[in-house]
């Protein structure tokens, strides 16, 4: 223990697929779709946090303050997933941080408990850890600073998905990385 973390929360997607409603603003369970991943964050004992976004004033700017989130504008967030990753990557390097946790604002169902483990992991010296839905590594995923040069080289919709691939698997149930994109997602 004792490694200096950070956390990127990605909320900066076009959400195309949703419709014309911002996703994020939408009510999920009594609070905010772009509120819950935050909330569950909130007590994992980072160092540092961000979310990163695409416009000034969201509405969930007041919950990911409260948890210890700065909002971060992505100037290139219509370029991708990969350019918020690789804004993450960057400001993470400029911290001198020893690890990036990076989840996902449309994924409402991670428990705190699942973020722990993949720090209880990475605490023992893993490089990269990842989530896993059976086969699938995904987010959230968490990164030591070796990996950040790499993660700031991130573009498009892919993201970090080459790292990812490399990183050691924490399975979870399903359920848990379900993610939103469509209204009947929910």
């Amino acid at each position: 223990m004792g490694r200096r973390l950070g956390v990127a929360l990605l909320a900066a997607g076009a959400s195309r697929r949703f419709g014309e409603a911002d996703k994020l603003a939408v009510d999920f369970r009594g609070e905010r779709l772009g509120e819950h991943a935050a909330l569950a964050l909130a007590g994992v004992g980072y160092v540092q946090g961000w979310v990163i976004t695409s416009a000034p004033d969201h509405p969930c700017e007041r919950t990911w303050r409260s948890c210890g989130f700065t909002p971060l504008i992505n100037p290139n967030a219509h370029k991708g997933m990969g350019t918020s990753v690789a804004l993450a990557a960057k400001v993470a390097e400029q911290a001198s941080l020893d690890g990036l946790l990076i989840a996902l604002g449309d994924m409402p169902l991670v428990p705190q408990e699942h973020f722990e483990a993949l720090i209880d992991v990475w605490d023992v010296s893993e490089p990269i850890v990842v989530s896993a839905k059976g086969d699938v590594r995904m987010p959230p995923a968490l990164f030591s600073s070796g990996q950040f040069k790499a993660l700031q080289q991130s573009t498009g919709d892919q993201g970090a998905r080459v790292l990812i691939e490399q990183g050691l698997a924490i399975p979870c149930p399903p359920g848990w990385l379900k993610d939103v994109d469509r209204p009947e997602d929910f």
